[in-house]
């Protein structure tokens, strides 16, 4: 990865890195083939509404009101995932928007989140109406760390904040968060963390009256749901790293 000298843009980069082997490195991922992806953040404007494939997407430095408006542990990177099914009724605003839809392969349909929203396409199995996963994700905050001293309470935190959902196909009006993302960057080296299951939502998928009697960890990207994306909420982290893994096919 190139080292960033006075950037203060967000920009999420794909380079495709091939590696053999299924052991974990010291930072946290496993090796294998996989897409290395950056977000960094930008103080003004965007890529012009660039809707080009490209090899970024842009998102904010801040889509926050104000500083220190989101919380977070100066600790690296936090994922709380779904444990049960619990739709909301109202569509989730702010923030800027990366939208993930299934295909055969990997690509960038939509570069410029800094104007609201982006799209990528991501590898899942289309010949199923489960529409399984064909990719694990890891992710890690990278950059200059925090100037916040925990003791005296001084200082200032980058922080980001990427809850992820998606809407029922059946009941538009219904949205699943399928889990949070809290990242932070503190001293010291930074490590992966899996957050493969914010792509995966839990669905009741048998009811006796009212009551949800049989559960279902589902892929998100499964006919019975539409509208996938992350919200990111952003209040000046420069640069996180997602890693795209193989898991069966290819690319």
């Amino acid at each position: 990865m190139r080292k960033l000298i006075g950037l203060n843009v967000a920009v999420l980069v794909i380079i495709a890195v091939f590696s053999t082997g299924t052991a974990f490195a010291v930072n946290g991922a496993p090796s294998g083939p996989h897409f290395n992806v950056n977000i960094i953040g930008h103080p003004k404007g965007g890529i012009g509404g660039d809707d080009s494939s490209g090899h970024s997407i842009m998102i904010p430095l801040r889509t926050v009101p104000g500083p220190d408006v989101l919380k977070c542990n100066v600790d690296g990177v936090n994922f709380v995932d779904d444990t049960y099914p619990t739709p909301g009724t109202l569509a989730p605003t702010g923030g800027a928007k990366i939208y993930f839809e299934g295909g055969e392969n990997f690509e960038i349909l939509d570069r410029d989140a800094t104007d609201g929203e982006a799209r990528i396409k991501l590898p899942v199995d289309m010949n199923s109406t489960t529409k399984d996963l064909k990719f694990a994700v890891y992710m890690r905050v990278l950059g200059k760390p925090n100037k916040y001293n925990p003791v005296t309470g001084e200082g200032t935190v980058a922080c980001m904040n990427i809850n992820a959902y998606v809407n029922d196909a059946a009941d538009q009006t219904l949205w699943y968060q399928t889990g949070t993302v809290t990242v932070s960057r503190a001293k010291g080296k930074s490590t992966f963390v899996r957050v493969t299951d914010l792509f995966m939502v839990w669905f009741c998928t048998e009811m006796v009256d009212t009551t949800c009697t049989t559960t279902a960890n589902l892929s998100v990207f499964n006919d019975i749901f539409s509208g996938y994306f992350w919200n990111i909420l952003n209040d000046g982290t420069r640069l996180v790293q997602v890693r795209l893994y193989q898991i069966r096919g290819n690319f």
